[in-house]
């Protein structure tokens, strides 16, 4: 494993030192993201000497090589979002958000326009753009509802299986927007469409700066959210085999797709008054339910809805609980309704 520069390695620290109970403890522990960079509707094109970067993580690069390929070490149980500084003739874009789980994010695949295509699309959907930085003068979301047969492949194989979407979703947006515009089986964008097509594109061409979950349905398909962060002058691409990717009966999404938050620590209050207190690191909108039990019987429950950065969910201790061990369970929900679960082991001080 190499060595992390001194920003990953500090956030790896904390998140060693944050870990639930029955994780790890003095290691900076760690995975890996990796995938290809590519231009956007030539996927023989590989996109060499870019450097891919982590928004959250100043600092931290890799550069692709002549295949396009790339990996980064990135703290584990983190939110993390890779972007590709291309060289002249493409265009920056985002993935989405990821946050890490314990396993290694592959294909994280960076679809980037050359300057062709990023000129066409931005005339055709009449992007606003910021004439002092040639960026769009708010934000863009891009994703394709993608086949399940393109996911867990070599690239090869996913490209040998273009087109690879999934005609006939739809998408929404958590908090809302106006809706976004589907391509047509000719990877245009085309208003008149109400779903995807064979292609499976789906672009968003005015976005306010934010964070939102992309949910995308299906009479007959289910698909995994994702998230999106966006800031002025950012295009968002979540693009495949991640973003809107299809589910297959009976799967549940990866990790790395759902609940941008994790627990960051706990800490007890003591006084007439006991409090267990969460501290809370979200990069969206989640809903926390936290339940402390002793020995099996409920002593204390918070139900919250806590917003993007740091926050702290208080649970009451009830009087009659007593001193000693207790069991703190946290549930944490995004806005699609997926779930992550963790437990930590408290001790509760006599009153």
């Amino acid at each position: 494993m190499r060595k992390l520069p001194p920003a990953v390695a500090l956030i790896a620290a904390l998140a060693a030192l944050a870990a639930p109970a029955g994780a790890g403890a003095g290691t900076a522990d760690t995975v890996t993201i990796s995938g290809r960079a590519y231009t956007f509707n030539h996927m023989s094109d590989y996109i060499e000497g870019a450097t891919i970067k982590v928004r959250e993580i100043p600092g931290l690069g890799a550069t692709t090589d002549a295949s396009g390929d790339y990996t980064l070490e990135v703290p584990d149980d983190s939110n993390v979002t890779p972007y590709i500084d291309p060289p002249d003739g493409w265009n920056e874009i985002d993935l989405q958000t990821f946050h890490t789980r314990g396993e290694d994010i592959e294909n994280a695949n960076f679809q980037t326009p050359a300057d062709l295509e990023y000129n066409a699309l931005a005339a055709i959907l009449s992007v606003p753009i910021d004439e002092a930085t040639g960026r769009p003068a708010q934000c863009v979301i891009v994703t394709t509802a993608s086949a399940r047969n393109v996911r867990g492949v070599d690239y090869e194989t996913f490209h040998e299986r273009t087109p690879h979407g999934v005609p006939g979703a739809t998408s929404e947006e958590l908090p809302a927007l106006e809706g976004p515009v589907y391509f047509n089986e000719h990877v245009i964008p085309d208003r008149t469409k109400t779903e995807t097509s064979e292609d499976g594109g789906i672009i968003w061409s005015v976005v306010p700066a934010g964070t939102y979950r992309i949910v995308t349905t299906s009479p007959s398909t289910r698909f995994a959210s994702f998230l999106a962060t966006c800031r002025d002058g950012r295009i968002v691409n979540a693009n495949p085999p991640w973003g809107a990717y299809e589910l297959a009966a009976g799967e549940q999404p990866l990790g790395a797709s759902v609940v941008a938050a994790s627990v960051a620590g706990t800490k007890i209050r003591s006084g007439e008054r006991r409090k267990v207190v969460v501290g809370i690191e979200s990069g969206e909108a989640t809903r926390v339910n936290a339940v402390l039990r002793k020995q099996g019987r409920r002593i204390g429950h918070a139900r919250v809805d806590v917003g993007t950065g740091a926050g702290k969910v208080r649970v009451p201790v009830r009087r009659r609980a007593g001193m000693g061990r207790a069991r703190l369970s946290v549930r944490l929900r995004d806005a699609a309704g997926d779930r992550v679960t963790s437990h930590h082991r408290v001790v509760l001080p006599p009153r």
